[in-house]
C-alpha cells in the first residue's frame, strides 16, 4: 500500500486525472445499469417508458422526443396518453370474441373507442409484425413511415405535412399493446457492460503502469528491453491514445445503458 500511494505521487497531473475519470466511469455506469435494469418499462417511438402502479392503475412514463411522456392504463382498459402538452384520449380498450376474424386463429377480438367514435374492430395479435386485423382478415399496417426535414417539418409516406399532434398521437396497434400484452423490457446489458469494463481496465493499467507495456511492445524485438527508452513521439501519442480510449468507454458505457434487453 505504501509502494502504491508512492506511485500515485510519482504520477503527472494528466495521468492522475484520467485514471479517476476511469474509475468513475466503471462505478458510476455500474450503478446507473443496476438502476436500469431492475427498473421495467415499455419501448414507446424513440423512447422508453418505465412502468409503475399507483393502486389498480398502470402507468407508463419517460421522454419521447425531449417530451415527458405518459400512458395511463385503468384495469377496465380505458387509456389515456400525454405527449408534452398534448393529451390524446380517452380511450376504451374492450375485448369482444365476435370481433376477431374467423381465418386468425390466435387473434383475441377486440373493439377500440374514443367516446362515441369506433377507432378499430377487429383482431389483436400480440408480438407479431403485424398485430391488427379488420374483422374480414385484411391486416392493417400500423408502421407509419415518416420523414423530418432539415426545418423540422414532419412529412409522413405521402409526402403530407404532419403535426408534431399528430406524430405523436397513439396508434390502435399501441393502445391494444398497452392494455392487452405489454411487452416489457429493461434498459441496460450485463455482457456489454463487462466487455466494455475489460477494457477499461486495460486503460487503466496503461496509463498506471506505461513502463510495462512499452517493454512489452518490444518483446521478440529488441535486445536488452530493460534499458530501452520510449521517444517523445511514443509518450505523446501514448497519452493521445489514454484519453482517446477514455472517450470511446464513455460511448460505450452510453450505448450500454441505453441498449434494451427483453
Amino acid at each position: 500500500m505504501t509502494a502504491l500511494k508512492a506511485n500515485w505521487k510519482e504520477l503527472s497531473r494528466y495521468r492522475q486525472v484520467l485514471l479517476v475519470i476511469m474509475v468513475l466511469e466503471i462505478l458510476c455506469f455500474l450503478v446507473a445499469n443496476v438502476v436500469a435494469a431492475v427498473r421495467p418499462g415499455l419501448e414507446y417511438q424513440d423512447g422508453f417508458l418505465y412502468a409503475r402502479r399507483e393502486g389498480e392503475t398502470q402507468i407508463y412514463e419517460g421522454k419521447v422526443d425531449g417530451e415527458r411522456t405518459r400512458f395511463t392504463v385503468s384495469p377496465t382498459g380505458e387509456v389515456a396518453c400525454q405527449w408534452g402538452d398534448y393529451s390524446y384520449g380517452p380511450y376504451q380498450v374492450t375485448e369482444d370474441p365476435s370481433a376477431a376474424p374467423a381465418q386468425r386463429k390466435n387473434a383475441v377480438g377486440i373493439e377500440i373507442t374514443q367516446g362515441d367514435v369506433l377507432l378499430f374492430r377487429g383482431g389483436y395479435e400480440p408480438n407479431s409484425y403485424v398485430s391488427l386485423y379488420q374483422e374480414n382478415g385484411e391486416p392493417v399496417m400500423s408502421l407509419d413511415i415518416y420523414a423530418v426535414t432539415s426545418g423540422g417539418t414532419i412529412l409522413n409516406g405521402s409526402g403530407e405535412e404532419v403535426s408534431r399532434q399528430e406524430y405523436h398521437a397513439p396508434s390502435p396497434a399501441v393502445l391494444a399493446q398497452v392494455v392487452l400484452a405489454p411487452e416489457i423490457t429493461h434498459r441496460g446489458s450485463v455482457l456489454l457492460y463487462l466487455v466494455v469494463t475489460l477494457l477499461a481496465a486495460l486503460n487503466i493499467f496503461q496509463i498506471y503502469l506505461p513502463g510495462f507495456f512499452f517493454r512489452l511492445s518490444l518483446l521478440g524485438r529488441v535486445r536488452n528491453r530493460e534499458d530501452a527508452e520510449p521517444s517523445d513521439f511514443y509518450i505523446a501519442m501514448e497519452h493521445i491514445e489514454w484519453a482517446g480510449v477514455a472517450v470511446v468507454c464513455l460511448a460505450l458505457y452510453l450505448m450500454c445503458l441505453n441498449s434494451v434487453w427483453t
